[in-house]
């Protein structure tokens, strides 16, 4: 083989690995989100409940309601707005307690649901729960 072949053959795995990895990057940004408000909680509870069955055992509690779509309802210990015109509501407990997060689509869409909810009313979400880190991460949330 010549070193032109050699360089040709280079170039072309070259342009096969930029035209693949070009379109994996784009799927991957481009990808379907969930549609939380069209899918039915598997699970359907109280706020207070299920910080209980986090802190009773948060390894199981993870294993049932990880990246599950869950219903919670709630009283609304605090509301803030976000950055990015998104919204979180913390149930129960500011600090331990359950976030829903409301991205800024879902925001403009139930703008009339999420306008009836203030501090010390209670609040149902229907959202993605993400796990526990201070507390309960429930996320793509949509008011119900």
């Amino acid at each position: 083989m010549t070193k032109r072949e050699i360089l040709r053959i280079f170039l072309w795995i070259l342009l096969v690995g930029i035209v693949v990895g070009s379109a994996s990057v784009y799927y991957v940004f481009n990808m379907p989100r969930r549609n939380i408000s069209k899918e039915k909680a598997v699970y359907t509870l109280e706020a207070k409940q299920l910080i209980s069955e986090f802190k009773k055992d948060e390894d199981s509690a993870t294993k049932k309601y990880l990246d599950k779509t869950i219903s919670v309802k709630g009283e609304i210990k605090s509301i803030r707005e976000l950055n990015n015109h998104g919204m979180v509501f913390s149930l129960e407990d500011g600090m331990e307690g359950v976030s829903c997060s409301v991205d800024s689509a879902d925001v403009v869409n139930n703008a009339f649901k999420i306008a009836q909810f203030s501090k010390g009313s209670t609040g149902t979400f229907k959202g993605r729960c993400s796990g526990m880190l201070m507390d309960i991460q429930i996320i793509n949330c949509v008011p119900e």
